[in-house]
């Protein structure tokens, strides 16, 4: 196997065919998965120098958008991670393993690749705590915002994703969860294969079926249709709105962290959906600019403060 391909499924620029034939290699032979191993840790001593507990980029000036896509750039090759270890052959204990933490700063999403050849995406102001590889029959990460999963298969090891009530265990699927601590919502909706979500409070489980989501609802979780695939745009840097127009800004919080406060009655009144599709890289001015034009406010910003006022 060639190692410069061996590097980028490390840093997680495979494409899936790469990936399928790297994984046939390591079940091929013994001595593969020993030189796999070898070179993984290499890949990081060079990337982490030092082993670090967290990962996190802050950006300096909250408001100056244009600098966002410079600093998009330069941290592009940070968060396209592949954490592939020796899951297969070197189970260790959980005591043996090292945990990491990624955390998304605002206006930016992430993608990164498990020890199991799982994926996951993380959205702005998202903080995902994994370990280098999973052990005694279970995969669990933990995740504070919102999430996509692309599960690997494994019946012998339940995929689990903790928030900071519920639970979502999987096979082998693809689903997204949205679970911002700042906010009271809950959501996890299910593309493909099948997911158990349990209320660890309330000691309940639901199931989900494909093209469906559990949404907390009075205090429950409920299960209703997925009503636009439109809303998972956020792994390709596109932000879907078709909701009431205070809905929209409070999203904008948590994506771009930052506070707004409406002064403007019409505006919390307004129920009537906004509907569009705009690109992260674009930034919060551009959006909240083409939001006013069809709902007559106007909006400045206080630097100081991290706060925009909406009249």
């Amino acid at each position: 196997m060639d190692d410069k391909l061996l590097q980028l499924y490390f840093e997680g620029r495979t494409t899936e065919e790469q990936s399928r034939l790297i994984t046939e290699w390591l079940d091929a032979d013994a001595a593969n998965m020993k030189h796999y191993q070898q070179l993984c840790r290499l890949y990081e001593i060079g990337f982490w120098h030092e082993e670090p507990e967290t990962v996190t980029l802050s950006l300096k000036k909250k408001f100056r958008w244009r600098s966002i896509i410079r600093e998009a750039v330069k941290i592009a090759a940070v968060f396209v991670l592949g954490f592939t270890l020796n899951y297969w052959f070197n189970p260790g204990t959980e005591e043996d393993i090292a945990m990491q933490t990624v955390y998304v700063p605002a206006g930016q999403n992430a993608q990164l690749t498990l020890a199991d050849g799982s994926k996951v995406w993380l959205n702005a102001g998202s903080t995902l705590n994994f370990p280098t590889r999973f052990v005694e029959g279970k995969r669990r990460v933990t995740l504070e915002g919102e999430g996509f999963f692309e599960v690997k298969a494994n019946k012998e090891k339940p995929f689990i994703v903790s928030t900071s009530t519920y639970d979502i265990k999987a096979l082998g699927t693809s689903f997204n969860v949205n679970a911002y601590k700042q906010s009271k919502e809950f959501e996890t909706a299910l593309l493909t294969g099948k997911v158990e979500i349990s209320d660890r409070i309330a000691d309940h489980t639901i199931s989900l079926t494909p093209n469906n989501r559990a949404v907390l609802m009075n205090n429950g979780l409920s299960v209703v249709p997925i009503e636009s695939t439109d809303y998972f745009l956020w792994r390709e840097g596109i932000l879907y709105f078709d909701e009431p127009l205070t809905e929209v800004l409070d999203k904008l919080k948590l994506y771009f962290d930052v506070n707004i406060d409406v002064n403007n009655k019409s505006v919390l009144e307004n129920k009537r959906h906004c509907t569009g599709k705009f690109r992260t890289r674009d930034g919060l001015d551009h959006i909240l600019s083409v939001l006013q034009l069809t709902n007559h406010f106007i909006y400045k910003k206080d630097e100081e403060k991290n706060l925009i006022i909406i009249n």
